[in-house]
């Protein structure tokens, strides 16, 4: 019996490598840039937590809830084996979820960092992915007037804003698959009033767009929405359009909607009929129409299909030209016609940007607000 509680000692020692919190630097987001001689850079925003801010950190408490290190390699993995060197306690990647990448280093290519990400055991599958305008290390250093530190701010963009979020794991699900395409969002500081410069937040002003792992374009707000529209976000967004020999616009708040891809190979021609359905309710009136009316209400309908589908055809026809497969037309294609996609598969950069691009959509209008007739307007200027 002693025999065999001696050596089950070994097995019952499970916090033998255990780390103290007071030890450990906690990340709570990271910056990546490519410097101009090739080295890669690092930094990192490190929380303080206020419960143990008795010195040991070496910043003063009242600095902020967080404070900024880096380290600079010739990669990744040095540049974060020299960071460690400038921290003096371990760095704990677990609660990193928000990773941004410099402008540069997303145009030169992010393959190799991403590797790391993905090997290395700390960083998480789901954290989030962010381009930046200039220096992503500029981010970090900027302090919220109402959160605590920048990457909380980026951490509820995603969390409001559903369907902005691209995680680690969509980059990779993304770059390998059929289409070699992604998008992530790019974020810019808000500007600031007077010289507080640094006193502001980062925001969503666009989407990144890649073909393989270099940046191909951007694409800004509006494009943005048409984009999750296209990817199945119908959810969000506002349309607006005028109606004929009529000043001033109807808009219209989108509540939801469908879209559904049906690719076709007839002749050597490669085809993509996009169906797409949005409804709404109207929000704001500038008109003179009583939209309460169901000719007016089919008037309004007619407009907005006519407006979105012009926006969305040339929100394709911009992605086939910077040649980024963010829609995986590829994959599509690929599960419909196996076989044709097998011979046309090493030739897809070409054939993706001659694919004939058909949109068929339907607007409704379910609401036409709480009230009828134009707010605030003499009934006899009322066109009924």
């Amino acid at each position: 019996m002693i025999l065999v509680l001696v050596l089950s000692l070994p097995l019952l020692s499970g916090c033998w490598d255990r780390v103290e919190l007071q030890n450990l630097a906690i990340i709570t987001a990271a910056a990546i840039d490519k410097l101009e001689d090739g080295q890669t850079r690092i930094s990192v925003q490190i929380f303080i937590p206020r419960a143990i801010t008795s010195g040991e950190t070496g910043e003063d408490p009242g600095s902020g809830a967080t404070f900024v290190r880096e380290g600079v390699g010739e990669n990744l993995a040095s540049a974060i084996s020299l960071l460690q060197v400038n921290v003096p306690r371990r760095i704990f990647w677990g609660q990193c979820k928000i990773f941004i990448l410099g402008e540069e280093l997303a145009k030169d290519g992010i393959r190799e960092e991403l590797d790391y990400l993905a090997r290395h055991p700390g960083p998480r599958g789901g954290a989030f992915l962010f381009v930046s305008q200039g220096e992503a290390k500029g981010t970090l250093e900027l302090t919220p007037p109402l959160e605590r530190y920048s990457a909380e701010v980026l951490s509820k963009l995603t969390d409001e804003e559903v369907g902005l979020g691209t995680t680690l794991r969509d980059v990779d699900k993304g770059l390998m698959g059929e289409g070699k395409s992604v998008s992530i969002p790019y974020i810019i500081p808000l500007e600031a009033a007077g010289n507080a410069q640094q006193k502001t937040i980062p925001v969503i002003s666009a989407t990144a767009t890649f073909h393989g792992d270099q940046q191909a374009g951007l694409l800004d707000i509006m494009e943005t929405q048409y984009l999750l529209w296209l990817q199945g976000d119908v959810t969000r967004g506002v349309v607006s359009a005028s109606l004929p020999e009529e000043s001033g616009d109807i808009t219209m708040k989108v509540a939801s909607g469908r879209v559904k891809y049906i690719p076709e190979v007839q002749d050597g021609q490669w085809k993509m009929d996009v169906v797409v359905s949005v409804e709404g309710e109207i929000i704001q009136n500038e008109t003179h129409f009583n939209i309460m009316h169901e000719q007016v209400i089919k008037q309004i309908e007619k407009r907005y299909k006519e407006v979105l589908e012009g926006k969305i055809a040339d929100l394709i026809s911009k992605l086939q030209e910077m040649n980024t497969d963010v829609l995986q037309f590829g994959r599509k294609f690929h599960q419909h016609y196996p076989q044709e996609w097998k011979e046309a598969k090493s030739e897809w950069d070409s054939k993706y940007q001659e694919v004939e691009v058909d949109i068929d959509l339907t607007v409704i209008v379910q609401k036409p607000g709480y009230i009828g007739p134009p707010g605030f307007l003499p009934k006899d200027e009322v066109k009924e």
